[in-house]
């Protein structure tokens, strides 16, 4: 009866969200400690008891969109929409709306992951984990062949949101990626 007591009030604990779990920011995956991941299902979701763990996996789950959405292999497309939440919602790189259904994201990779000799490089993440989700922010740049034949380079920013599941698979349930803009004059940049 006693352990009972103990696992019930241990769920309430993380289901309140009074776990004292360290809110890290990573520029990239550090090695997790030799702890073995410990998970509670919560609400459907899972609640990762290793924030570290948790890091980088999803910054593997963000090396494979960009491996996929670049790959060009015949199933591309497919590939890709996988990769998202069936509630997901999508603000593209180089779409001027947002996509929120797996048909509209098919539409938009039909065209993004076909570009001719499409690359992502410079991929620099900052990745922060919050219990069952995941925010992973930062840099990449798009290059492709245009039609002229002459290669076109796009820097991006992007946001990445994701969702544990009970499967232990992180999905992308936000994906915000825009083209950085010209600053405005006098606005000195950040310290990168």
């Amino acid at each position: 009866m006693k352990s009972q007591v103990f696992a019930l009030l241990i769920i309430l604990c993380l289901v309140s969200g009074c776990t004292n779990q360290p809110n890290t920011v990573a520029t990239s995956p550090e090695p997790a400690p030799n702890k073995s991941e410990k998970v509670a299902a919560v609400n459907n979701q899972v609640v990762a008891a290793n924030p570290e763990e948790s890091k980088k996996e999803v910054a593997a789950t963000t090396q494979k969109w960009i491996d996929t959405v670049t790959s060009g292999t015949p199933n591309v497309v497919d590939d890709v929409v996988a990769l998202y939440s069936p509630d997901a919602i999508l603000w593209a790189t180089v779409s001027e709306q947002k996509r929120d259904s797996a048909k509209e994201l098919r539409d938009y990779f039909k065209v993004f992951a076909k570009l001719p000799n499409l690359k992502a490089e410079g991929y620099k993440p900052v990745i922060r984990v919050y219990d069952n989700v995941a925010i992973n922010s930062g840099y990449y740049t798009f290059t492709y062949d245009g039609k002229s034949g002459k290669k076109k380079v796009v820097p991006a920013r992007y946001t990445f949101v994701y969702r544990k599941g009970n499967d232990g698979k992180w999905m992308i349930l936000d994906h915000h990626s825009s083209a950085i803009p010209k600053a405005p004059q006098g606005l000195k940049p950040a310290v990168d």
